[in-house]
């Protein structure tokens, strides 16, 4: 059986599994916030994760331990084909084939080889690589809505609307940015730095090295590609380790990014495998390091990277709080929150509502709009499911004959654990049946909970909401802060629907947060001209567009010098060369006393710029009729 250990990460050892008997190694959770059991390190016997969809006999067990089976091969010569029964009878046998161990450090050490030779830094270069990546999502467009629908249960809407269009959006206007971003900016010089003239500064961005990435499996595509594009258009060579758990994604973009075909096989190296895999990528020292999943993991992940001072950008999870005040649209609030939290994803993405705190006045106008909203956009109907009982009362089949605009938890174990958390401890208001875990589903479920209940302990990550009723504002801030901020667990995303500024302003200084809607929910997070991060234990740092650029990018300040002279009486010579006195003293605090005489000019600068022009016209004119002048009167 395997055992959770629930001590804390500092007692984490990155040899566990390597040092120990092969059946026993380290297990983590490589998702964007999976909480409880299914987010804790787990130690037990080694877990191969391939398609749900999968009969016993595609599981090949070698004695090396890892796959062995049929990739997408078959998927990539079948491009164009657009026939999803025939996909899926493709792709269910395809099972991930892990890279071994023994290779992982050769693979890492042939990419820092390449990286110094510096083959990523022109412009030239790095555009290419984009174009390549831009290509590699269009020609393979329906193959991933293919492997998500496989993966995740998901229909080729939900894929387009949060995997691949944005993904095209992002990598179109890094093409369109980059120029810009790569550009070396001037700098101001201030004294005495400036006592060498001609001096001017300069800055920047050079790529920071090899790069590891980590991505979690709930949005397969952008969250490994993203993070993927921001660090190829700083120049970095990157490492990318995605997710075990979405077989038939993580296999056929491993097979195109190993390809050549859309990138320089030199620029992406992918480690395919699970904990032991990873275990091993952290033993080694990168350049820069990006993870997405969940705070447990994220503290592992950490404090591996601490060891070798490596800057790491941690974007997890947390539980997102959204404010319903008496001052809402309550209809429009309904709407908007029923479908980011089972559109997305069934609810297993860290953007997603996780619990309301309604205001008493209007708390049973809220949740009556709530089950219209679930009853108009996911019907019972369209989810139902048919049940074989053998006669003594035990189910022997269970066939789901669709899940509808729901979608699946990523697997049976994921969802007996959300099911799980609709317990005693809390009242159910709309749903809580037609659940089918043997085939990962579970169906939309509204529940009115307390700061006590099961559902309020840790992130649910699945398609249920819970409802907190609080008498008033005061009381919804003071929730959050006793049961969340106070301890540092700040929210990912901090979600108001009031119409109120007065009480969006309240609401924002008062709860702190890694983003925010007003009066919307998710769609904050696909903004890619604004920098995505959490705060406290929902992340460290921030990344998209020019913002991932940055923290892919080292900014190097570089002061560049002319000046040559050894004249004594030249004062970059006379006042900052020994021998000093007195005189050499009074020059230096009379010198620096300039720029505080000069700073108010800054602010008539502006104006100085349209006026000057126009002084200087006017006095053109008056010259050039003073010369006319003097031809005719002498």
């Amino acid at each position: 059986m395997m055992k959770l250990l629930l001590s804390s990460t500092s007692s984490f050892l990155l040899s566990v599994g390597l040092s120990s008997s092969k059946s026993t190694t380290l297990a983590y959770c490589c998702c964007s916030s999976t909480s409880g059991s299914s987010r804790a390190i787990i130690i037990g016997r080694r877990r191969r994760f391939a398609s749900p969809l999968s009969s016993a006999a595609s599981f090949i067990r070698t004695p090396n331990r890892y796959y062995n089976a049929a990739a997408t091969t078959a998927m990539i010569r079948a491009g164009n084909n657009n026939n999803s029964e025939a996909a899926e009878t493709m792709t269910s046998s395809s099972s991930l084939t892990y890279t071994p161990i023994s290779s992982i450090s050769p693979l890492i050490t042939a990419a820092r080889t390449s990286y110094n030779t510096h083959f990523t830094h022109p412009y030239e270069f790095r555009m290419a690589q984009l174009d390549g990546l831009e290509r590699l999502i269009r020609d393979n467009y329906s193959l991933l809505c293919q492997t998500i629908h496989l993966d995740l249960g998901q229909g080729d809407m939900y894929t387009e609307g949060f995997e691949l269009t944005g993904m095209l959006g992002r990598v179109s206007y890094a093409k369109s940015q980059l120029k810009s971003w790569m550009t070396t900016q001037s700098r101001p010089t201030p004294f005495p730095v400036n006592l060498n003239l001609p001096v001017h500064t300069t800055l920047t961005p050079y790529p920071r090295g090899v790069a590891l990435i980590i991505s979690p499996w709930n949005l397969p595509i952008t969250l490994s590609l993203a993070p993927l594009l921001d660090a190829i258009a700083a120049g970095n060579v990157c490492v990318l380790k995605m997710s075990e758990k979405c077989v038939h994604t993580t296999t056929l973009l491993s097979d195109l990014l190993r390809s050549g075909k859309y990138l320089d096989k030199r620029i992406v190296t992918v480690v395919n495998g699970g904990a032991e895999e990873a275990t091993e990528l952290l033993r080694h020292r990168f350049d820069v390091v990006s993870y997405t999943g969940g705070v447990k993991v994220g503290r592992i992940v950490n404090e591996a990277t601490a060891k070798f001072i490596t800057p790491t950008l941690l974007e997890l999870g947390g539980k997102n709080p959204v404010f319903v005040t008496k001052n809402a649209d309550i209809a429009s609030a309904a709407l908007r929150i029923v479908w980011a939290k089972v559109t997305g994803n069934a609810g297993q993405l860290c953007i997603c509502p996780d619990y309301c705190l309604v205001e008493s006045s209007v708390k049973e106008e809220f949740v009556d709009a709530l089950c219209k909203a679930m009853d108009q956009f996911y019907p019972v109907s369209s989810y139902s499911s048919v049940s074989n009982d053998d006669g003594g009362g035990r189910r022997t089949t269970t066939t789901t004959t669709t899940t509808g605009d729901v979608g699946k938890m990523i697997s049976v174990e994921h969802a007996e654990r959300v099911v799980s958390m609709v317990d005693s401890t809390c009242k159910v208001i709309y749903g809580g049946q037609h659940h089918n875990t043997k085939e990962r589903f579970v169906a939309p479920t509204i529940v009115e909970a307390t700061a006590d209940s099961t559902v309020m302990k840790d992130e649910i990550f699945g398609p249920i909401l819970a409802i907190v009723t609080v008498p008033d504002l005061d009381s919804a801030i003071e929730f959050v802060d006793t049961n969340f901020s106070s301890k540092g667990e700040h929210p990912l995303n901090l979600y108001l629907f009031t119409k109120s500024k007065k009480e969006q302003e309240k609401i924002m200084n008062a709860i702190p947060s890694g983003t925010c809607a007003v009066n919307d929910v998710v769609k904050q997070a696909a903004n890619y001209h604004v920098p995505f991060g959490g705060i406290g234990t929902s992340g460290i740092g921030s990344y998209y567009g020019k913002y991932g650029f940055d923290f892919f990018s080292h900014y190097r300040g570089s002061l560049i010098v002319k000046n040559y002279s050894t004249f004594k009486w030249d004062p970059a010579v006379w006042m900052l060369f020994p021998p000093f006195n007195d005189k050499k003293i009074l020059a230096f605090r009379t010198l620096s006393k300039i720029p505080l005489i000069l700073d108010p000019l800054k602010r008539v600068l502006p104006v100085a710029k349209v006026l000057l022009p126009v002084a200087l016209g006017i006095l053109v004119f008056w010259a050039g009729m003073l010369v006319e002048r003097s031809k005719y009167f002498g």
